[in-house]
């Protein structure tokens, strides 16, 4: 039994649970916005028994037993963020009682016998930009030339060195916290000093053009995007003009690439984000272990949630 927890309705999900129908496969989905509908006991054996996990999450009115869960599709929200739960008090039942229920359904993802796309410890190296970055040149990808700091005469020094060599700067998060890629301004100049309470990583502009690959067990699946954007998924506000895509295949070695890299991380799906200069190098941003994408499925046609539920389903590697 294939289990698929998250937003019932949401883009990625609702992909993959459409996908699952149409294979007529044996699933159930764990919708975070019934969570008041639901319960799990986890029970873990001890050494002598073997660390046999048992238990059973209730969905609506019926039991399943925690061992016949072969596969997991885990792309849940904040459940602080729920719409029933966000504006109850900290104390109130309903939120402990929520919280519990998601942290017990987490240690599960993470200890289950079972496919797992993504177990949250494994996650949990998106929340270092500076360490992915290690894993990502530890695959022999090149990385953008990078200054992470909280000084701004380091951060000022860093900048006019790029724009004394006709180049340019972009800034944005270091954590797992989406957030928007921006170019350095002069007017980002004189606000430096607000990066003293926030390290920020800050970038030389590679040239070229991006490319998603989405990774999904040893199967890769890229796009080009074209878009004079800094951040192309914000073009059509930023710009008025959309950006446009372009299924690739991806050469054998950075293929290759793509999935020591995600098995380095331990994240059988992943979307990768990389950038092919002019000169045909491949050099890579970051990787994403929930990646949303509905949104390069729609404008490629990729089959990327079919991809993941027949990996879900134990049909491909």
């Amino acid at each position: 039994m294939i289990l698929v927890a998250g937003i019932a309705d949401e883009g990625p999900t609702a992909r993959v649970i459409d996908a699952l129908e149409g294979m007529g496969a044996n699933y159930r989905v764990f919708d975070q916005r019934r969570a008041e509908d639901a319960d799990i006991v986890l029970d873990i054996s001890d050494e002598i028994s073997g660390g046999a996990i048992g238990g059973a999450l209730r969905i609506g009115s019926e039991s399943l037993p925690l061992r016949e869960i072969s596969a997991i599709y885990l792309r849940v929200m904040d459940d602080g963020l729920l719409p029933d739960i966000a504006a109850l008090p900290p104390e109130a039942p309903l939120r402990q009682r929520c919280r519990r229920l998601h942290d017990l359904l987490l240690r599960f993802a993470d200890v289950a016998c079972a496919r797992v796309l993504n177990r949250p410890s494994d996650m949990s190296s998106n929340h270092s930009k500076p360490y992915q970055a290690h894993a990502i040149r530890a695959v022999d990808f090149g990385i953008p030339e990078t200054l992470i700091t909280n000084d701004p005469a380091v951060a000022r020094e860093f900048i006019e060195l790029v724009w004394a060599e006709s180049g340019r700067v972009i800034y944005k998060s270091l954590s797992g916290i989406r957030s928007i890629v921006r170019e350095v301004t002069a007017h980002d100049i004189a606000r430096l000093d607000h990066i003293r309470w926030c390290p920020t990583q800050f970038q030389r502009r590679v040239a070229g053009v991006d490319v998603r690959v989405h990774v999904i067990g040893h199967r890769t699946l890229a796009a080009a995007i074209a878009s004079d954007a800094i951040d192309y998924r914000y073009a059509a506000r930023d710009t008025g003009t959309p950006p446009t895509f372009e299924c690739i295949e991806l050469d054998m070695e950075t293929h290759n690439r793509c999935i020591r890299l995600t098995d380095r991380l331990r994240l059988p799906l992943a979307g990768i984000d990389l950038r092919r200069t002019p000169d045909g190098r491949f050099v890579c941003f970051e990787v994403n272990p929930s990646p949303a994408f509905s949104f390069y499925e729609t404008h490629t046609g990729l089959p990327i949630a079919n991809a993941v539920a027949r990996y879900l389903t134990g049909d491909a590697d």
